[in-house]
């Protein structure tokens, strides 16, 4: 029997856990959540804290419907915002305070329903206003009223649609290609990630360094082809993998070294599809076994699509060309 088949057959053998925490405290309503605590119906946040209905988020506290965001703390329905305070329904913003329904704003305060200022306080709608006048006129606004609400957000669309959009979204980078970056140094076509250093080709990634083509994946070093891995070093096609070392073509371990075409090991060394394998053997066989997936086209992430629910994505989600070269069972 092939290695593939058995890898496979390693992969169906066990139940897949539901929700994935690493570090993390009293967030039992939350999946992928990294050295955070008291965060609920949230998904992928890390280093945050009381953070509820969040996706993606990096060091936010007491925050509430955020995507995207970074620093950010007592902030409402913000999308992409990096150190921002007290601000709501914003996106694109960095360094506002007390500002709401703004885009594209950078270092504001007290700025409502604006987009594309820089520095600017008391503007309404773009509109530059006394503290007196500005503070009149939002008092003078029903925000809990549904038709009152709607003009409001109308006025916000067509003066979005009039200013322009920035292109590139990145903050405190060097040298990084890629858009919505933050505090990263020599990245190549990143996107939606946070302080990574030297990487290339990862989307929604965090703390990795000398990395490429990650997906949803944490403090990796080292690492290649890797999903929702967090903190390995020196692995490569992995997925559901944790505080590893030297692994690959594995799923589902933690705190494993030397381990290749495993699943749902926990602190173990030198296996090969799950059965030990003495450390003088293991690096010849690994080498052989690479060689047989290369001449297969096989030594990519599509041998671990294995299941009925993954296979139907593949054929209707993907090229045929590729489906073609998934083995099944």
């Amino acid at each position: 029997m092939s290695f593939v088949t058995n890898f496979q057959r390693l992969l169906l053998a066990s139940p897949r856990f539901n929700v994935k925490h690493v570090m993390a405290e009293n967030s039992d309503y939350a999946d992928t959540v990294l050295k955070s605590k008291n965060c609920y119906y949230s998904f992928c946040v890390f280093y945050c804290e009381d953070v509820y209905y969040a996706r993606y988020s990096r060091k936010c506290v007491s925050c509430n419907g955020i995507t995207f965001c970074v620093e950010c703390e007592w902030c409402t329905e913000c999308v992409d915002c990096q150190r921002c305070y007290n601000s709501h329904y914003c996106q694109d913003c960095q360094n506002c305070s007390d500002c709401s329904f703004c885009k594209d704003c950078f270092g504001c305060r007290n700025c409502f329903g604006c987009a594309g200022l820089h520095q600017k306080e008391y503007h309404l709608f773009n509109e530059k206003l006394s503290k007196e006048e500005y503070e009149k006129r939002m008092g003078q606004l029903n925000l809990q009223e549904f038709a009152h609400r709607s003009l409001v957000e109308e006025r916000v669309r067509v003066l979005r649609k009039k200013t322009p959009n920035l292109a590139i979204h990145q903050f405190m980078t060097e040298s990084c290609i890629g858009d919505h970056l933050t505090q990263c140094k020599g990245s190549h076509q990143c996107f939606d990630s946070f302080n990574n250093e030297d990487c290339a080709y990862c989307i929604e990634t965090n703390g990795n360094k000398d990395c490429v083509d990650l997906t949803v994946c944490f403090e990796n070093e080292l690492c290649a082809h890797c999903v929702q891995s967090t903190m390995n070093h020196n692995c490569d096609h992995i997925i559901f993998t944790d505080q590893s070392n030297d692994c690959a073509f594995s799923a589902y371990l933690r705190g494993c070294k030397y381990c290749f075409g495993c699943a749902n090991l926990d602190r173990q060394e030198y296996h090969i599809l799950n059965v030990p394998v003495p450390p003088e053997k293991y690096e010849e066989t690994v080498t052989e076994l690479r060689k047989e997936l290369h001449a297969a086209k096989m030594h990519n992430l599509n041998l671990f699509f294995v299941s009925d629910y993954e296979r139907k994505r593949l054929q209707t989600e993907t090229d045929p060309v590729i489906v073609n070269t998934v083995p099944s069972l």
